[in-house]
């Protein structure tokens, strides 16, 4: 499976985490440690391969150590939490929960069934590279609406042309197993005489390469205002899905804005 190698690398690199890790689970919560929740509004495709548009709100939140280096967390990136953090590196557990995909929702979907809530739970890894440069991983299995596994990989040049102002830019690529395509782009027998749609079984790989790019501006030292744009071109299997190919579209954009509020808290006492 494509995604066997990033699991093996990512789940090395959590395995690390634990062995140099305060023995005692609640020596390694003693200290200080930054939360940012917030919520933002964003437009985006209807479907994963759609060419309408809808209104999603979603959630902001981080975890990590107080003072570190990695103050700066992009828009894609998933709910996590950094469990080894070491100057330009950190690792830990990432998530993510995926709305449902409803027939009815389109009447592109019309025959192809409803895809449940899924919680998507796995491993990620950032590294700065240097003080503008970022290279970050995800790698997510899912629970429930789908079981497939999913890869976000991303680069992000980062840069701070005012003390209050973060712009940054930088490609992203997605991937997905299997069972993932099979969940939101083959075509059964049956649900290609329901909806019209050839029988289609597409083979895990590459579903995405784009671009992404975002500002945010320090309102306050603990209000901080997010805007974005996003543009991504299914490839591989997915480009080819008839869902795509006859009722969708291979570009995809996608554009949001936010608020988020970050604050420190000790929940064991100090260290």
């Amino acid at each position: 499976m494509f995604a066997r190698p990033l699991v093996l690398a990512m789940a090395a690199a959590a395995g690390l985490t634990i062995t140099t890790a305060p023995a005692s689970a609640l020596e390694f919560l003693r200290g200080d440690w930054t939360v940012t929740v917030g919520a933002r509004g964003a437009a985006v495709p209807v479907f994963e391969g759609s060419d309408e548009m809808r209104f999603r709100p979603l959630p902001i939140f981080s975890l990590r150590r107080a003072g570190t280096r990695s103050t700066w967390k992009a828009p894609d990136d998933g709910l996590r939490l950094g469990l080894l953090e070491h100057d330009r590196l950190r690792i830990g557990l990432a998530g993510d929960l995926r709305g449902p995909r409803d027939q009815d929702d389109s009447n592109d979907l019309r025959g192809l069934g409803d895809v449940d809530w899924t919680a998507e739970i796995g491993v990620f890894a950032e590294i700065w590279a240097s003080d503008v440069l970022r290279f970050s991983g995800e790698v997510r299995r899912g629970i429930g609406g789908h079981e497939g596994i999913m890869a976000d990989l991303g680069v992000d040049y980062v840069v701070r042309p005012e003390p209050a102002w973060t712009l940054s830019v930088g490609p992203r690529v997605r991937l997905g197993s299997d069972e993932y395509m099979d969940t939101y782009f083959g075509v059964t027998p049956a649900q290609s005489a329901r909806s019209g749609l050839p029988v289609y079984d597409p083979d895990g790989g590459l579903r995405s390469v784009g671009v992404l790019a975002s500002a945010q501006v320090a309102l306050t030292q603990s209000w901080n205002l997010l805007g974005y744009a996003r543009y991504d071109r299914l490839m591989g299997d997915v480009a080819d899905a008839p869902l795509v190919r006859f009722r969708g579209s291979r570009d995809q954009f996608s554009a949001g804005a936010g608020l988020s509020y970050s604050f420190d808290v000790a929940p064991f006492g100090p260290r």
